[in-house]
């Protein structure tokens, strides 16, 4: 979900990401009482414009910018929302179509001074707003003087380079860049405004130390995919809680990624329903899912490997949807945990999904450890019918006296039940999981049992319309087996309290895990 509610405060555990258009301290800092001055410096295209916008968007009281990079027709065909009710209320002054020099402002500041009635103080005020370029008293005359506002320079390098002649370019006996900087500032400091003046690089100038707040922007990249990235080294007034903010700007518009909520705390969606049904492929749940990685394959298998950070609980809310979707469509779905996922846990991922009618006919959750059985049958009764021993994969034994032979396990019969319904197969195994498992059946991984897994699997599940899901931290022995022969290899990382997501197989752009909806069970927000 795009925008959902903050997380509640004072939570320090974390699972799941979410999004908002700007970042909870600029938020806080645009509802300070002006003057406030910030600064958002980055390198060319890096989103410094869709931010401001965006800033523009949220910012209480009149609202204006001044745009000397691109023209106000452009802006409206990069951001054609500008013209929405409501985003229609922003002012755009095109300082190209309002030309000045610093030697003709000499002029008139010299005529100007003449006129002043009163002592020197009066004088030198009106000629500091004299030496300011004249897009900025422009948009000075137009703002209301006792009502709250808001100014975006954009950019202060392209304004300030025209009016002084070009980069470089010095005037004796005239400000230089740095002293109309403080003469701006100055100016600002008589009014009620935020200004924020953009700067088309990320290194600091002397502005970092004399703005109130300071916004670095840049693009880089993680794991060979682009991702952008929003700092901030400073906002006066605001405690930053969070000083980095990974950033998309797709649909020409600015979102942040929130640090990730406490799993508890997360809200959770029903699965996404098919679509349409594409024969050799099973539906995964997710329409998010879907888009970015397609659907599962028949036959084949599907790897979702982790860093050490991402939590085993990330990952069930990824790979839940795919269990309750097979469960909901007449399949059968099973799910060996890993051994560090507590009841509530994998119920919580589950429930509210389908009909619990369909989970208790199609799905079935493996106990690794022994206790989560019991667990659930005192704590959580609805989810006990789920649950199955971990005798439950071994096959029955013949009768005694010597009279017929054993019969198939009770896995093998629930995944056979699922051929008389033409249902698809899904197999979910945590490599922890797996292994916690052999050890409880006292048959402890041999390292050709470990080779030989992904055959393995795939035989015991049977039938052309099985699919497997490994999940597991890279370096796992389960996992590296599975790997050369995974047709779906997705890469789930931690960063900044972040979980990105990266496709392998198929490639993908980056994406960012974020908690779902009342009707989706998560979101794949794409940087761009």
């Amino acid at each position: 979900m795009l925008f959902s509610k903050p997380p509640a405060e004072g939570r320090e555990e974390a699972d799941v990401s979410y999004t908002q258009r700007l970042p909870a301290e600029l938020r806080e800092f645009l509802t300070l009482p002006g003057p406030q001055s910030l600064l958002v410096r980055g390198p060319p295209g890096s989103g410094k414009t869709t931010l401001c916008l965006a800033m523009l968007e949220a910012a209480p009281g009149h609202r204006m910018l001044l745009t000397s990079r691109v023209s106000q027709a452009e802006l409206f065909r990069g951001f054609p929302w500008l013209g929405e009710n409501g985003a229609s209320e922003i002012q755009i002054v095109d300082t190209g179509t309002i030309e000045s020099n610093i030697r003709d402002i000499a002029r008139a500041a010299a005529e100007a001074g003449r006129f002043v009635e009163g002592g020197a103080a009066e004088r030198r005020e009106l000629t500091d707003f004299m030496w300011l370029p004249a897009p900025i008293q422009e948009a000075w005359s137009r703002l209301p003087p006792d009502a709250s506002s808001i100014v975006v320079i954009d950019s202060w390098d392209a304004l300030i380079e025209s009016y002084l002649g070009g980069v470089g370019a010095k005037h004796e006996d005239l400000p230089d860049r740095q002293e109309l900087e403080r003469i701006l500032l100055r100016q600002l400091g008589k009014s009620r405004s935020h200004v924020v003046i953009v700067l088309e690089r990320r290194e600091e100038t002397q502005l970092d130390y004399l703005v109130n707040g300071v916004i670095v922007t840049q693009r880089e990249t993680g794991n060979e995919r682009l991702e952008r990235w929003l700092q901030l080294p400073k906002l006066r007034g605001i405690r930053i809680a969070n000083a980095f903010y990974p950033y998309t700007v797709e649909a020409a518009r600015f979102q942040c990624i929130e640090p990730m909520r406490t799993y508890a705390g997360i809200q959770r969606g029903r699965v996404d329903p098919e679509p349409d049904a594409i024969p050799g492929y099973i539906w995964p749940g997710s329409q998010s899912f879907s888009e970015s990685f397609g659907r599962l394959p028949v036959g084949k298998t599907s790897l979702f490997e982790t860093d050490m950070e991402v939590q085993d609980q990330v990952l069930q809310i990824l790979l839940a949807p795919m269990l309750a979707s097979v469960a909901s469509n007449n399949g059968r779905a099973l799910l060996i945990p890993s051994p560090s996922l507590s009841a509530h846990e994998i119920w919580d991922s589950l429930r509210g999904t389908v009909p619990k009618a369909r989970l208790e006919h199609g799905l079935r959750v493996l106990d690794v450890t022994g206790q989560l059985e019991g667990n659930a049958k005192s704590a959580l009764p609805e989810f006990a019918p789920l649950i199955l021993p971990a005798r439950a994969l071994l096959p029955h034994p013949a009768p005694a006296g010597g009279s017929g032979t054993a019969t198939d396990s009770e896995v093998r019969r629930f995944f056979a039940s699922a051929g008389t319904s033409g249902g698809p197969v899904v197999t979910v195994v945590f490599a922890s999981g797996y292994a916690s498992l052999a050890t409880l059946l006292r048959a402890p991984l041999t390292q050709d049992q470990v080779e030989t897994f992904p055959a393995f699997a795939q035989g015991m599940l049977g039938g052309t319309q099985s699919h497997l899901a490994m999940a597991g931290r890279t370096g796992a022995p389960l996992v590296e087996s599975v790997r050369s022969l995974a047709a779906l290899h997705v890469h789930l990382r931690v960063r900044q309290g972040r979980v990105f997501v990266y496709g392998s197989k198929p490639w993908t752009s980056g994406l960012v895990l974020t908690e779902g909806s009342d009707s989706a069970p998560y979101d794949l927000l794409r940087i761009v």
